[in-house]
């Protein structure tokens, strides 16, 4: 792989880790709950769920949606449910369960990207447009997951910080609950385009579902 490849990759996991998504919406609100170091746990959740995701996407999972259109809807489905849920705990929670809460934050972030349209769109589309037939499969997996594994954490630990940072502005616990519940409102619009964008529920011309990377390609070809 030429490091002019590895540059565009780079650039690409940066623009989509960066942009705001149902991961850095809740790493902003959890970090504006309970602080950037009690927020750890939660954040290596979803650095391990984003793992999984490459790791299926690596592994041909990504192409079942397009084969087994039942499959496509019902993932639509527990995303949706799942994410929902997420937004309602970071609207509504009590402060007072927080401590409670954050132990088991790992396993609350741990389900996020497998659950979300944005990172299978995101990572179909990496693996489709910088897998050089020169390298083997497994070289390829490392090298991309590698720069998103790395380009993850910083940027989504960016978020957690930045949500902490917010929290210490706002001393009111009334104002940083109506902050906490625009975070989740946010996230939920954001799902819904994440959906709507990855191309997981249309279909072409020919009644055939859409591959679910086919937005990417236009986007970064």
């Amino acid at each position: 792989m030429t490091i002019d490849t590895i540059f565009l990759i780079v650039v690409f996991a940066i623009s989509m880790i960066g942009s705001p998504g149902p991961a850095n919406m809740a790493l902003m609100a959890v970090g504006a709950r309970y602080g950037y170091m009690k927020s750890i746990p939660f954040l290596l959740g979803t650095a391990s769920g984003f793992l999984l995701v490459g790791m299926g996407v690596a592994a041909g999972i990504g192409a079942l949606f397009e084969i087994f259109p039942a499959l496509r809807i019902t993932f639509l489905i527990l995303s949706a449910t799942y994410l929902i849920y997420l937004a309602y705990k970071i609207a509504f929670q009590s402060v007072k369960n927080g401590a409670r809460e954050v132990r088991s934050g790992y396993l609350s972030g741990l389900f996020i990207h497998p659950l979300n349209p944005k990172a299978w769109a995101m990572m179909i589309t990496a693996y489709s447009q910088f897998s050089p037939e020169s390298l083997s499969p497994l070289m390829t997996f490392l090298i991309i997951q590698s720069i998103f594994q790395v380009t993850g954490l910083t940027l989504n630990s960016v978020w957690c910080a930045g949500g902490e940072m917010l929290a210490r502005l706002v001393e009111s616990p009334e104002k940083l609950k109506r902050i906490n519940q625009s975070m989740a409102m946010a996230m939920l619009i954001i799902v819904g385009l994440s959906v709507w964008q990855s191309g997981m529920f249309w279909t072409n011309p020919h009644g055939e579902a859409a591959r679910p990377y086919s937005w990417g390609k236009q986007l970064y070809k």
